[in-house]
């Protein structure tokens, strides 16, 4: 959401305001879908836990769930910048870890640090050659033509993005989300704009659909990961999550026919 910000000239703080909805949406169909299966499988019943225990656990996991809370209010407020809320809620993480629950030594805390400038430094490097290939790009007048080709095909925005919606899924199955926002953001943004596309809600459901590429063969990370935490083939993991992919289509064509379920709370909170 940041890097589709600061490339595409959208208030971050409104993206991340515009995800709300749509993540209580994926979130609601997800939950919606395990208890359909829940009646088709055979799932192991666990008795529930002792409300003194909840409690305990909810109690230790609160400030843990205060560091999202930091990073959104703190750009919904106005009181922290983008860059501000990140480095604020770093230290609010850094803090949870060595003095409240002690999980983390000084040599972990090094070893985060050289990580996260390793990181910090490819996606720099990775934005600096995707401004200038922004720029380039509106020089040669790339999104405007491609507008126009656009407008050839169909003149019928929902259709357009379905259309896009598509596109993206097949996209996220190859390249990583950072990687494909960083290179169709410069091209898409202007393209939706000159199209009468609000930018924000387009954003929105861009990250949203090259998420999905994430639990996607071939190349979905979540899924190798799934393998190695159960020890069920690739095979096994990908037949099972298919149905998960269902509400989380639902959901994108959702927003896309109700693009107003993006749009209205930043408007409100804006104003």
């Amino acid at each position: 959401m940041v890097i589709y910000g600061w490339l595409g000239d959208v208030s971050v703080g409104g993206l991340f305001v515009g995800g709300l909805v749509p993540g209580v949406i994926l979130g609601g169909s997800l939950m919606a879908m395990i208890v359909v299966l829940s009646y088709r499988m055979s799932m192991p019943l666990q008795p529930r836990k002792p409300l003194a225990e909840m409690f305990h656990l909810s109690k230790r996991a609160l400030l843990s769930l205060m560091t999202p809370l930091i990073i959104v209010g703190g750009i919904w407020s106005g009181i922290f910048t983008p860059t501000e809320s990140g480095a604020m809620a770093s230290l609010y993480a850094i803090f949870l870890g060595m003095v409240v629950y002690k999980d983390v030594g000084w040599k972990d805390l090094l070893d985060v640090f050289r990580n996260t400038i390793e990181f910090s430094a490819i996606i720099l490097f990775i934005i600096s050659i995707a401004g200038l290939y922004g720029w380039l790009l509106v020089r040669l007048q790339i999104p405007l033509m491609l507008a126009e080709s656009v407008v050839h095909i169909t003149t019928n925005t929902t259709l357009l993005l379905l259309m896009l919606m598509v596109f993206f899924l097949i996209i996220g199955c190859f390249m990583s989300v950072i990687e494909s926002v960083l290179i169709f953001t410069p091209i898409m943004v202007p393209m939706v704009k000159v199209l009468g596309i609000d930018p924000l809600f387009f954003g929105v459901m861009m990250v949203i659909s090259l998420s999905v590429g994430v639990i996607t063969p071939p190349f979905g990370n979540v899924l190798y990961v799934l393998v190695g935490i159960t020890g069920q083939t690739f095979e096994q993991v990908v037949r099972a999550h298919i149905p998960f992919l269902i509400p989380i289509l639902v959901a994108i064509m959702l927003l896309i026919f109700f693009p107003g379920l993006v749009t209205f709370l930043p408007q409100y909170i804006s104003g």
